[in-house]
């Protein structure tokens, strides 16, 4: 039996209310570089064009998005794995 990593708890959370995917993606970035492979990152965004922008970003990285769930028409949140 293999150790999973827990999912209920991110290794970060990135709360980026107000940015537009110009910047999210690079804070993104810079908040992934902090970590270590297998890390878990939740971002938390009200930019609408996340909804698309995010898992385009994840598969073009190869850093896995683990899923995508929107709390309200307003704001989306994403945990993405550190490749």
């Amino acid at each position: 039996m293999t150790d999973q990593k827990d999912l209920t708890q991110p290794d970060a959370v990135l709360d980026a209310p107000g940015q537009a995917c110009t910047t999210l993606t690079p804070l993104i970035k810079q908040h992934l570089t902090a970590l270590q492979s297998g890390d878990v990152l939740e971002v938390r965004t009200d930019d609408p064009a996340a909804r698309e922008a995010v898992p385009a970003w994840s598969r073009l990285t190869g850093n896995p998005l683990l899923s995508a769930a929107e709390q309200d028409r307003r704001r989306t949140t994403f945990r993405i794995r550190k490749k």
